[in-house]
């Protein structure tokens, strides 16, 4: 019984555990930063979307994804921009870009292109309560169907002993 309890534990702490992407950008003092995505669960962001988007125009001055090392250096624009990190639906983090040297030739004014500008997506809501008490109901009816049916072989294995 104690495996049983023991082996549902484990298949409902992998079903209910979720994961937050990560972005950390470095300015290299050269004119270049370096994007890096990576998982809360140290797994790599590869494939995933950076863009950086202008603050006056909400045009997109960069877009490429993420190689297999998940990280990317990029040239720093000229104008003030966000970066951007889309790794898929719930996975979108942006983050203020880096001034150049110099500082940016032209002040933005996020209000006039607030509507063309990515939005951060919220994944606290990644499981709703009747998607957990499914997945709990679920995991319990398994345990139930294992034990059960190791219990079963047990009888029928000592039935087999017992006629030969």
């Amino acid at each position: 019984m104690k495996k049983l309890i023991a082996l549902t534990a484990l298949l409902l702490s992998i079903t209910l555990y979720a994961h937050t992407l990560l972005m950390n950008v470095m300015d290299n003092e050269d004119g270049t930063i370096v994007v890096m995505g990576q998982f809360s669960t140290g797994e790599n962001a590869q494939g995933a979307l950076v863009r950086l988007e202008s603050l006056i125009t909400g045009e997109i001055l960069f877009k490429q994804r993420l190689p297999q090392e998940s990280e990317i250096t990029i040239e720093i624009p000229k104008e003030p921009y966000q970066i951007v990190l889309d790794g898929g639906p719930g996975h979108t983090i942006i983050k203020e870009g880096i001034e150049p040297v110099g500082g940016f030739s032209v002040k933005a004014d996020k209000k006039d292109v607030s509507a063309k500008l990515s939005q951060a997506e919220s994944v606290t809501n990644e499981w709703s309560m009747p998607m957990i008490v499914f997945g709990t109901l679920t995991m319990i009816l398994i345990g139930f169907t294992l034990y059960f049916s190791m219990k079963n072989t047990q009888k029928i294995l000592q039935m087999v002993k017992e006629n030969n």
